[in-house]
């Protein structure tokens, strides 16, 4: 899909407020709110945008340490990537979990209520996959900067305060 100029304001506006009415939307890109929802039921049926959803402070519901890890895998073929892969999935812990070049072949981004549950996650669920041979683990000391806009290159300002960035493309 080609995403014309106000294709990309719509999308760096409902980047930074997810809830804004089509109303509200229709003003800032300077659109009818039916052109707006148009644009917005498209943007979605061609899944550029994959959904939306609350941002929970993980602290809040009993898991204040978030970690890194890095997990090195034994081989890489093909068949063992997906069965790591399936597996990384279905840890409710697991907050993002990404395949990476490089030495470390996976990055997950990790939500536990402790030490102890990091370490039992790490010994009795994450290095008994076969296939893992190491893991890396860092822990979050805080957060400098979560859940980022994508730039959408579109390169001007609104008057009503909402930033959108790029070179307008």
């Amino acid at each position: 899909m080609v995403m014309d100029k106000k294709d990309r304001q719509i999308l760096e506006v409902l980047q930074q407020d997810g809830r804004i009415a089509h109303t509200r939307l229709a003003e800032i890109v300077d659109l009818s709110a039916p052109a707006v929802l148009a644009r917005v039921r498209k943007l979605e049926e061609q899944g550029i945008i994959q959904g939306y959803q609350a941002i929970v402070d993980p602290a809040s519901v009993g898991n204040p340490l978030i970690c890194y890890v890095g997990v090195t895998l034994v081989h890489h073929q093909r068949e063992p990537l997906q069965q790591v892969s399936a597996r990384i999935r279905e840890f409710p812990q697991v907050l993002e979990a990404y395949h990476l070049t490089g030495s470390t072949d996976y990055l997950l981004k990790v939500a536990v209520p402790s030490i102890q549950a990091l370490e039992n996650f790490l010994m009795e669920e994450l290095t008994i996959i076969p296939g893992v041979d190491k893991v890396h683990t860092s822990m979050v000391l805080s957060a400098i900067k979560t859940n980022g806009v994508v730039p959408v290159e579109v390169g001007e300002e609104s008057s009503n305060g909402y930033h959108v960035m790029g070179n307008g493309r």
